[in-house]
């Protein structure tokens, strides 16, 4: 079952959790299990109760890393247009974070040693959260709210009209955007995607508010 998924966890099994994401933001994916353990301050063998390999207990705080980007993509009654929005700010708040970006550059580094690693990572962070946002797309299309193209192709090209080059500047440590200069650019990508797709903005909410007191009709 996935992290991503609600589901209550016990107070150990978030301590190691937190201790997991900790570490792994800050030497990468050659922490021990018993470095994890001395950080949640539990012993290893509660450690292994919960998460039964390195490879299991990664790819739980990386979901718990991301899990913003896929709070944007929760089904609710939200628009796509709203939808957008949301994801587009998360992917900003999560683009310009520094231990993101150090894991990031880590993993790139050492995909070599650690391919699984490195694909568990971008499955996680980037390939589920394409696919979760094409199916958004291609609701909206069935609802004639965005016009009929391919879901995968228009997510992709989304989610990097997000990135831009920001991404890559701070992979290098090259000078960034500042905070506002990148909220400007996700919303300016958001208004260009809409209208490059005829995407209809989202409806107003519908009340059941009867005639009366504080209506036109009063």
């Amino acid at each position: 079952m996935s992290h991503l998924e609600t589901r209550p966890a016990s107070d150990h099994q978030q301590r190691v959790l937190q201790a997991a994401c900790s570490l792994f933001l800050r030497d990468g994916y050659r922490v021990s299990m018993g470095a994890v353990a001395r950080e949640a301050g539990v012993s290893k063998q509660t450690v292994y109760a919960h998460f039964d390999n390195k490879d299991n207990l990664f790819h739980a705080a990386v979901e718990q890393l991301v899990l913003p980007l896929h709070a944007s993509l929760a089904p609710e009654s939200r628009g796509l247009a709203s939808t957008l929005h949301a994801l587009a700010q998360a992917h900003q708040t999560y683009v310009m974070d520094h231990a993101h970006v150090a894991l990031g550059r880590m993993l790139i580094a050492e995909a070599p040693r650690f391919p699984a690693a490195a694909r568990t990572f971008f499955r996680t962070a980037i390939d589920t959260v394409a696919i979760r946002l094409a199916r958004c797309m291609a609701e909206a299309m069935d609802h004639g709210r965005m016009r009929r193209e391919d879901p995968e192709v228009a997510a992709e090209l989304f989610l990097s009209m997000l990135h831009g080059l920001e991404g890559d500047r701070r992979l290098f440590g090259i000078r960034a955007r500042g905070r506002k200069a990148q909220d400007d650019w996700a919303r300016h990508a958001v208004t260009v995607f809409m209208h490059a797709y005829d995407i209809l903005p989202d409806e107003p909410a519908r009340t059941n508010k009867k005639p009366g007191k504080g209506t036109e009709f009063s």
